[in-house]
């Protein structure tokens, strides 16, 4: 088995990410499942909205991981052996995706009666925060599989990738399952995402990981992670970036409602807009770490998010309010735009800041940085729109956004962190 896997060839950008867009794509699937999809059943059948409310508990997974990704990343990259083991717990994680709906399906089916039963309910629950943490395991694996074996070159167009198989995600777990169960009831929905999941590992099954070149006796932890000049920075550029445009969103969708936007037309826009946006976010994303450097880069994607945050500003403010709504729609789509170039430049800069050795710890620790942001950000930003307005909250969170990109870029060009970080050392 080693002396065949030595004798493979090392794999092409186009190869990698064929390989793993179906995983990226199957992980948002399985948070739209759990966080859209399931409280949307639960409240058909007669749920409280306080049950819709409890499904922020699937996002302790992705808030957590990095206390568990040391352990992920020592399996995945054996110390004192030259092989990889991404593809192999990636796929295990992918079939145990697929079983885990299948169970769901099987309790939705059992002794159904038009409503669901408490025991169903927290059946239910535990099923998709298991789910949540293989999702949350596999992304691990994924993330530095990616690092191994993209070359600098091809990160952007990895993140794209990354970033663009999360819409589709979305789309899958949320507005086509529920079409899906309106059409055939929701446990035959759920079982035909798990077959999803399976047809979506192919490519990855297909393919042969390459060993690495030679064995390193290094052991992946966090300490180290933190120690690393290149991690720091990565972790500082997370905060400084993303607080402000994670301060605001969780605001996009009320502050239409309130403008008037119907709930359909507020789901067409979060659906198929929200999609389109993305796409052309990614490619734009992709294309500007392709041809720029990863500080101009950056400077641009948040440079625009903070000016778009600013327009919605002056739109509140100053718009007759005959324009108001269609003007906050354009901007909003937008913003969705740039919310997904910005992303892709970020995180591929951030894979050029992740250390060869561990680079599934290093990058599970900006995620999980991300993730906490996100949490908390969206938490205080409710409050402060609350008792001050939407324009007080997307104020700050354009001036921080526009801040934070001038810094972010002025830094990455006076520092060689990047080009000093030996990150194919080990390719």
């Amino acid at each position: 088995m080693s002396d065949v896997q030595s004798q493979v060839k090392p794999l092409t950008t186009g190869r990698v990410i064929f390989a793993i867009a179906g995983i990226y794509v199957t992980q948002s699937l399985v948070s739209a499942l759990s966080m859209q999809s399931l409280p949307a059943l639960v409240r058909a059948a007669g749920g409280s909205l306080a049950l819709a409310g409890a499904t922020t508990l699937f996002m302790l997974p992705w808030a957590l991981k990095f206390i568990w990704a040391p352990w992920i990343e020592r399996w995945r990259l054996p110390p004192d052996r030259p092989e990889r083991r991404s593809r192999l717990l990636i796929l295990r994680g992918q079939v145990g995706l697929a079983a885990i709906l299948t169970v769901a399906a099987a309790t939705g089916a059992v002794g159904r009666t038009g409503g669901f039963l408490d025991t169903q309910i927290a059946a239910l629950f535990a099923l998709f925060l298991l789910a949540g943490t293989v999702a949350a395991t596999i992304d691990i694996a994924s993330d530095g599989f990616c690092v191994d074996q993209l070359s600098r070159a091809g990160y952007g167009w990895g993140n794209s990738v990354q970033v663009g198989g999360s819409y589709l995600g979305m789309m899958c777990g949320g507005g086509v399952f529920l079409m899906l169960a309106a059409a055939f009831d929701w446990p035959v929905a759920m079982l035909i995402m798990a077959a999803l999941i399976l047809v979506l590992s192919v490519p990855l099954w297909r393919i042969a990981e390459p060993m690495r070149i030679t064995s390193v006796p290094h052991v992946p932890a966090l300490g180290y992670a933190l120690k690393r000049r290149q991690a720091r920075l990565g972790l500082l550029l997370v905060l400084m970036l993303n607080t402000g445009m994670r301060f605001v969103l969780p605001l996009l969708a009320p502050l239409l409602l309130d403008q008037g936007l119907s709930m359909s037309a507020l789901g067409a826009l979060f659906s198929a807009g929200n999609i389109a946006a993305g796409i052309a976010g990614t490619l734009a994303g992709g294309g500007l770490m392709k041809y720029t450097s990863p500080g101009r880069a950056l400077l641009a994607a948040y440079g625009l998010q903070g000016v778009v945050l600013m327009a919605i500003v002056t739109t509140l403010l100053l718009a007759p309010g005959h324009l108001r709504l269609p003007l906050l729609q354009g901007l909003i789509i937008l913003q969705s735009i740039s919310l997904a170039c910005a992303l892709v430049c970020l995180y591929a800069t951030l894979m050029t800041l992740s250390s060869p050795l561990q680079a599934g710890v290093d990058f599970t620790l900006f995620q999980c940085t991300d993730a906490a942001i996100a949490i908390l950000a969206g938490v205080v930003g409710g409050v402060i729109a609350q008792h001050f307005g939407y324009a007080a909250c997307f104020i700050f969170g354009g001036a921080f956004t526009l801040l934070a990109a001038w810094i972010a870029s002025a830094r990455l060009h006076s520092t060689n962190a990047i080009e000093g970080s030996g990150n194919n050392t080990e390719r």
